[in-house]
């Protein structure tokens, strides 16, 4: 039995076959000493009918569906930081309390998407115990270039990230902490922080995202240039956000 317990006296028990994962190879995720693999994400009309029995009698289970059903989500994101020093066991039970802590508070009215608003919780609840923990010492990306696109644009492992339909992992940039983003900004050049709030939306009323060729020919320059400027401002924007 493994007890994960927060920092605000949040307590969940992980029972049996949740209290250890690993990652064997073609990409699998097994419980610890069996052969069963994770159950994969629900189904949105599954997960909708789940969502409207919290609150009632039947909150406990479905409560324990959800959890289930999203621990594949835990793991993904625990992966992203498992070169920071800290245990991918130990950002699993740190990742699971973001996870309970999204499902206890998810408000579905809000027309954002389960697995979107779980992912910053997740996220969240990581970067907050590497924080405090000072245990950050490697740069944590999904921004890592993979390829160009069909445009020239660079893709990235969190373009391509995901599956079809509205199932987890799909918009992975919605998992950005655009309260933290907006804070960090303060440190970058007005050049910078322009480029930065129109490649993410920050500054338009519709959250338009341009790319790096918009961006490149709105400014006048290159968009090689574009791409080189926006990583390297990634990289200071995600040192301020885990300072």
């Amino acid at each position: 039995m493994l007890q994960v317990v927060s920092n605000e006296q949040f307590k969940f028990t992980m029972v049996g076959r949740f209290a250890g994962l690993f990652f064997p190879p073609k990409s699998e995720i097994h419980y610890i000493g069996g052969s069963e693999i994770l159950p994969p994400p629900l189904e949105a009309a599954q997960e909708q009918k789940l969502l409207k029995k919290m609150g009632t009698p039947e909150e406990g289970e479905a409560r324990s569906i959800l959890i289930e059903h999203n621990l594949r989500l835990v793991v993904y994101i625990a992966k992203k930081f498992d070169n920071t020093g800290v245990g991918v066991e130990d950002l699993i039970s740190i990742g699971t309390i973001g996870l309970i802590k999204a499902i206890n508070t998810f408000a579905p009215d809000k027309k954002i998407k389960l697995a979107t608003y779980a992912s910053r919780c997740i996220e969240n609840e990581i970067l907050m115990h590497l924080r405090r923990s000072n245990k950050t010492k490697m740069e944590v990306s999904i921004d890592e270039p993979l390829n160009v696109d069909w445009d020239g644009n660079e893709l990235l492992l969190s373009d391509i990230l995901g599956t079809d339909e509205d199932v987890i992992y799909r918009d992975i940039e919605d998992e950005v902490d655009r309260t933290m983003l907006r804070r960090a900004l303060s440190v970058l050049t007005p050049r910078e922080r322009l480029i930065i709030e129109l490649r993410f939306g920050l500054t338009s009323e519709s959250g338009e995202e341009l790319t790096q060729k918009e961006v490149a020919d709105m400014l006048g320059i290159s968009q090689s240039y574009i791409s080189r400027l926006e990583k390297k401002i990634i990289k200071r924007l995600k040192r301020e956000m885990v300072s």
